[in-house]
């Protein structure tokens, strides 16, 4: 089994050893997508075809993996997203956007479903929607709530407005369970490239002509009815000299840092910025070695919780030059230190096996995840010691 770096173990300032923990290959080689650890370390959910399953990396049962629900499969674009909500609860939504071969007619998918947690683990439903119809369901986006029971929201945007729905578990059944709950007011019209900070209070747009961001704060108590002001925008620097403005670059990522005083923007052009949010000069400039024929932005831009394990921003970039997929690992804090993990394929799947690929934490960002193929690789970052850990470090 190949492993997907080539380095000292013990190199590594952010890591605790840069060999991954742990390593597991889906059965019978198939393709496996949606990873993701919402819950705790080690226990990963991932989805083969229409089946969703649980599968605890630290067990040794003959009962892993556990198939937790099951979505009607529509097509390869069919998705699914855990959330934990209040009450020791999770939401499950599956969803699926579909059109016509034949004409201009087109449908949307969409299951949401209330589990109850035991020992970490996903228990039965104990509600469930699943339907056939035509909506925007396709474009929700889930954001935390203090207004409602469940603890969760979904924004829907438009162009010039956000607007918010809550899950009413009281409908009748098979009545389109989401009810409107507020409206976020931008102020003028923007793209879909809308990014909120954790407490709502900034969002970030992505301006079409992809050289500048754009800032905007509302400072009401009301998190579910907010008018946005502009604020400022901020150039976002092109040390390689793109044609960014070209319609074969997409528009750029945005990521925020968990407690939203910091964010970071990358574009198809392999260069990624992060920006302190009172701040228009970025605090740090990193770059990718991507291929300039085929413009292909950098994935997985995140920031870790930095609750557990030290705050790290990763993103995960195709490199020209070695026809490889690094993984790029950086301090949040001091952003003065980067390092490179290779996501080598195994031996029989090929340089060209890219599917499965995906980037991710759990939840107190003590563990990192990332796949290639058909195998699912973790690594421990070590503890984070206070704001200052990297002064201490020797």
């Amino acid at each position: 089994m190949s492993l997907p770096i080539a380095t000292d173990e013990n190199d590594s300032r952010l890591l605790k050893s840069r060999l991954p923990s742990k390593t597991l290959i889906c059965g019978g080689r198939r393709a496996w997508y949606n990873l993701q650890c919402p819950l705790r370390k080690g226990i990963i959910y991932y989805r083969l075809w229409e089946k969703i399953f649980e599968h605890d990396l630290y067990s040794s049962s003959e009962n892993e993996p556990r198939m937790i629900a099951t979505l009607r499969q529509v097509s390869m674009s069919i998705s699914f997203t855990l959330i934990p909500i209040n009450r020791n609860r999770i939401l499950l939504i599956g969803k699926c956007h579909e059109e016509s071969y034949y004409d201009d007619d087109y449908w949307d998918y969409l299951r949401l479903s209330i589990h109850g947690i035991h020992s970490y683990r996903v228990g039965p439903a104990l509600w469930t929607y699943d339907h056939y119809g035509h909506s925007n369901i396709f474009e929700l986006q889930p954001m935390k709530s203090t207004t409602n029971a469940l603890g969760i929201t979904f924004g829907v945007h438009s162009e010039s407005h956000m607007e918010l729905f809550d899950i009413s578990t009281d409908a009748k059944k098979g009545s389109y369970p989401l009810v409107e709950a507020g409206k976020l007011n931008y102020g003028r019209k923007l793209n879909k490239r809308v990014v909120l900070s954790p407490d709502r209070h900034i969002l970030l747009h992505a301006n079409q002509n992809r050289e500048t961001i754009d800032v905007f704060y509302s400072g009401t108590g009301d998190t579910d009815n907010m008018d946005f002001s502009f604020v400022t925008h901020v150039s976002i620097p092109n040390p390689k000299g793109t044609n960014r403005k070209d319609e074969s670059h997409g528009a750029p990522l945005l990521a925020f840092s968990a407690n939203g005083a910091k964010f970071a923007v990358a574009t198809s052009d392999g260069v990624v910025w992060v920006w302190d949010v009172r701040c228009k000069i970025p605090l740090k400039v990193f770059e990718a070695d991507m291929p300039r024929d085929k413009p292909w932005s950098p994935w997985g831009l995140q920031f870790s919780s930095g609750i557990l394990g030290r705050e790290v921003l990763v993103f995960m970039a195709y490199e020209a030059s070695t026809d490889q997929y690094l993984i790029h690992l950086i301090d949040a804090t001091s952003f003065e230190t980067e390092e490179i993990l290779w996501l080598i394929p195994e031996p029989t799947q090929g340089n060209k096996f890219d599917w499965g690929i995906a980037l991710f934490f759990e939840p107190s960002g003590s563990s990192m995840y990332a796949s290639r193929g058909t195998t699912l690789y973790e690594w421990n970052l070590r503890k984070n010691t206070g704001p200052e850990w990297w002064l201490e470090e020797t």
